[in-house]
C-alpha cells in the first residue's frame, strides 16, 4: 500500500467493523470507539473509472480523512457506456437483477476491497430507483417479480457478507407513491437472509408530496434498517436534522444528501452552512456531501449538470471538498458522539438568527465541549450560557476555529458561569468551541480523538 500521509495511516490503522452503540444513538468500532462519518458522493466510482483512476480517488480522499462513500454498483444512467462500466461489461446478461455478470461484479469487489485498503466504507446502493423511468431503475423495480427482487438482494448479500467495509443504502428519490415499501422491501429482506452483517439505510425523496425527507418517513417493511439517511435542500437542511433528532424512537441520522458543490447555485459559504447546520442541529452521524463533477466523474451520458467544465480530478482540492475535510478534522477532535443540539436556546441564548444568518450551537452530553457555528461572523454578537460547560476547574477553555482553513485562535479562559458575549473576528462564518479547562483537550481539528475507519456491522 502506498503511504500518503498522517491521516490515511490513522485511518488503515483504525479498520475495524462497526455497530451501532449500545445506547442507539451513534457507531462504535469493535472496540466501542466512536465514529464519525465524512463521507462522500462518488456515485459512478464502481462504473465509470478504470481500477487506476479509481485508485487515485481513493487514495486522495483517504489522505483527506473522507472514511465513506456512497457508489451505485449497478447503474443504468450515470456512466458512458451505461448500463456497461469502464471495460464495457454489463451487469446482468438477462432482463434487470437477473443472471449477474460475473466480470462486472469483479470489478466492483475490486472496488469494495481497494477501499477497504485505505479505511473507507462503501455506501452500496443496489440501484438507483429514480423518480423517472429515465432517471434509474423505476421501471424495473415496479415490474420485476417478488422472487427476482428478493434473489438479486440475495446474491448481494452472499456476494458481500464477508467484506467488512458495507453500509446497504436502498432506494434512490424513492418515492413510496410509485414503487411501494413492500417491492422495496423484497430487495432488502434478500440481502438480509445472506448478510446480517451490515447496516442497512434508505434513500427516499425531498422532492415528493407529502415530503418524504428521511428514511423513517417513508420505511415500513419489516427488514430493519438501523441508520435514518435525512435527505433535504440547502434551506431545510437544519429543520430536517432537528426535526429527525427530536422525533420518537429515532434512529441516528446522516445528513445523506444535501445541495452539492457546483450545482443549485452553491457557494463555498452555503456548502459549509449545509454541514454546520445538519451536524450540530441532530444529524450527529455525520455528512455525505457532494461535488460536481465528482459524483459522476466528468461522464458525458449523466444529466447534463455534470459537464461543468471542470474535471473530476481538479475539484478533488476545491472549496467544498477541502471545507469538508476540516469539518471532520473538527469532529473527530471532540466528543462528536456526545453532541445534542441546542435546539431551544438553552446555551446560545442570543444572536443565533434565521435564514441564510442562522447560527447553531452543539453540546456535548456531558458538559464536556460546547461547538457553535456563526453563519454571519461579527455581524452580530453571539450571547453563550457559560454554564453549560460542566468544570471541574469552574473554567472554560474558548477557541475559534476557521471552517475555511482549519486556523485556529486560542481565547484563553473564562468562568464556567453567566453569559458571554462573543463576537467574531470577522465577517466570515466562523466555528467557536468551548471545553471544559480541565480536560485538558487538543486544540480544536489538531488531531482525532477517535480513529476514522469506518467498517460497520450490526449491533
Amino acid at each position: 500500500m502506498k503511504t500518503i500521509g498522517a491521516f490515511l495511516l490513522l485511518s488503515v490503522a483504525a479498520c475495524a467493523q462497526l455497530k451501532i452503540s449500545g445506547n442507539g444513538k451513534y457507531l462504535v468500532n469493535s472496540s466501542g470507539t466512536p465514529v464519525f462519518l465524512q463521507a462522500e458522493d462518488g456515485w459512478a466510482l464502481s462504473n465509470e473509472l478504470s481500477n487506476a483512476d479509481a485508485d487515485t480517488y481513493l487514495i486522495d480522499r483517504a489522505s483527506r480523512g473522507f472514511n465513506a462513500i456512497w457508489i451505485g454498483a449497478a447503474d443504468n444512467v450515470y456512466q458512458d457506456g451505461a448500463p456497461n462500466n469502464n471495460a464495457g461489461q454489463a451487469p446482468f446478461s438477462g432482463a434487470d437483477f437477473t443472471n449477474e455478470n460475473s466480470a462486472f461484479w469483479a470489478h466492483v469487489d475490486f472496488i469494495v476491497s481497494e477501499a477497504a485498503k485505505y479505511g473507507i466504507t462503501i455506501f452500496l446502493d443496489p440501484g438507483f430507483v429514480g423518480l423517472l423511468a429515465a432517471d434509474g431503475y423505476l421501471t424495473s423495480y415496479q415490474s420485476s417479480s417478488q422472487t427476482v427482487l428478493t434473489n438479486y438482494g440475495a446474491f448481494l448479500g452472499a456476494r458481500y457478507k464477508n467484506s467488512p467495509n458495507i453500509v446497504w443504502v436502498l432506494g434512490g428519490d424513492w418515492d413510496p407513491s410509485l414503487l411501494s415499501v413492500t417491492r422495496l422491501g423484497y430487495l432488502a429482506a434478500g440481502i438480509v437472509s445472506q448478510d446480517t452483517n451490515h447496516l442497512m439505510t434508505v434513500e427516499v425523496c425531498r422532492f415528493c408530496t407529502p415530503s418524504n425527507q428521511s428514511s423513517m418517513d417513508a420505511w415500513t417493511a419489516s427488514t430493519p434498517i438501523q441508520i435514518n439517511w435525512v435527505y433535504a435542500p440547502y434551506v431545510n437542511v437544519q429543520a430536517s436534522c432537528a426535526s429527525n433528532y427530536a422525533r420518537s424512537g429515532a434512529l441516528p441520522a446522516v445528513m445523506g444528501e444535501d445541495h452539492y458543490e457546483g450545482e443549485n447555485g452553491m457557494t463555498a459559504l452555503t456548502l459549509r452552512q449545509e454541514g454546520y447546520w445538519g451536524i450540530l442541529s441532530g444529524c450527529t452521524l455525520g455528512r455525505v456531501w457532494g461535488n460536481n463533477p465528482i459524483w459522476c466523474f466528468d461522464s458525458a451520458k449523466a444529466v447534463a449538470s455534470c459537464n461543468t467544465g471542470t474535471t473530476w480530478q481538479s475539484a478533488l482540492s476545491s472549496a467544498g471538498s477541502t471545507s469538508q475535510q476540516y469539518l471532520g478534522q473538527l469532529m473527530r477532535s471532540r466528543e462528536h458522539w456526545k453532541l445534542v443540539p441546542d435546539t431551544s436556546h438553552a446555551y446560545l441564548t442570543g444572536g443565533f438568527g434565521s435564514g441564510s444568518t442562522l447560527s447553531v450551537l452543539a453540546r456535548t452530553s456531558d458538559g464536556q465541549t460546547m461547538i457553535a457555528y456563526f453563519s454571519d461572523g461579527n455581524a452580530t454578537n453571539k450571547m453563550i450560557n457559560m454554564a453549560g460547560i460542566i468544570s471541574a476547574s469552574s473554567t472554560v477553555h474558548a477557541w475559534w476555529f476557521n471552517p475555511q482553513t482549519s486556523a485556529r485562535t486560542d481565547l484563553g479562559t473564562f468562568p464556567s458561569s453567566g453569559t458571554r458575549t462573543f463576537t467574531a473576528l470577522d465577517g466570515n462564518d466562523w466555528v467557536l468551541v468551548l471545553d471544559d479547562n480541565s480536560a485538558s483537550l487538543p486544540p480544536p481539528g489538531a488531531k482525532p480523538i477517535a480513529p476514522i475507519g469506518v467498517h460497520m456491522t450490526v449491533h
